[in-house]
């Protein structure tokens, strides 16, 4: 009888360790996919956040980061950029300009109203065309409308939307195409990566922006070139004549694309 009893303690001994052990193995297992799942959810995350900051930069078709043609930009240039901004200008040709924003960490605003160092300039959507540059009461006729703003040049004037964007153009190396292309790249780098360029030249006088190159993947961007650059005597540089002839070896080994102007879709 005591035998028995002595089996069956035994038994349940056998019984309780191996249950233990079972335990014990279980939890292991439940460690490490726990484990597992922490690993995937923190690279996961990693992934995203990459995905985020890589978007920030990115230049479309139609957007600049988080900019996007026909959008609005304040909160953004805000929350995203940490921007300062400063109203006044987008882009000049021929004494007549257009209302935008200089957008940037460090600018500074020149004895001529302009501001120097932007990262980005957004060109401000028009609200109205003024009938009359100048003119005082034109000046003041939408005063009263807090969303818009009025500018006037020598040779234009009109109201704009103060959040709304027409085109932006990019100054910082920071925003890049999903190819890498941007401001910084040089001109051979870019032929590499899209082939055979198309120069454009406008009114190289009067126009800063006159001199560029327009790729076939992003039709809406233009990359600006400095006239500086070019080899031969720019004065002779005629519209008609170079506007599908001018090649890379026209221009000085390493030029570099010096802004881009994103105009949005046509």
């Amino acid at each position: 009888m005591k035998f028995f009893n002595y089996l069956q303690i035994a038994i349940m001994v056998i019984i309780v360790v191996g249950c233990e052990q079972k335990s014990s193995k279980n939890d292991d297992i439940a460690n490490e996919q726990t484990v597992e799942k922490i690993y995937q959810i923190e690279e996961h995350s990693s992934n995203i956040t990459n995905k985020n900051i890589e978007d920030k930069f990115l230049i479309t078709n139609n957007s600049v980061g988080n900019f996007k043609v026909g959008g609005s930009w304040q909160n953004f240039a805000k929350k995203d950029y940490n921007y300062k901004y400063f109203q006044g200008y987008g882009t000049c040709t021929d004494a007549c300009c257009d209302g935008g924003f200089a957008l940037g960490n460090n600018l500074n605003i020149n004895e001529y109203g302009w501001a120097e160092n932007p990262e980005i300039t957004i060109g401000a959507l028009i609200f109205k065309s003024s009938d009359s540059f100048g003119d005082e009461i034109e000046r003041n006729k939408y005063k009263n409308n807090k969303d818009v703003f009025y500018i006037s040049s020598d040779n234009c004037s009109g109201w704009y939307w103060k959040d709304k964007i027409s085109y932006l153009v990019i100054y910082s190396e920071k925003f890049k195409t999903k190819e890498g292309i941007g401001v910084g790249t040089t001109l051979e780098e870019v032929e590499e990566k899209y082939g055979k360029l198309h120069f454009y030249v406008g009114w190289i006088e009067e126009d800063d922006n006159a001199l560029q190159v327009v790729l076939k993947s992003y039709p809406n961007i233009s990359l600006i070139l400095d006239i500086d650059d070019y080899k031969g005597n720019w004065e002779n540089i005629s519209l008609l004549e170079y506007k599908n002839t001018l090649k890379v070896s026209d221009f000085k080994k390493g030029t570099k694309v010096k802004r881009l102007i994103l105009k949005g879709e046509n």
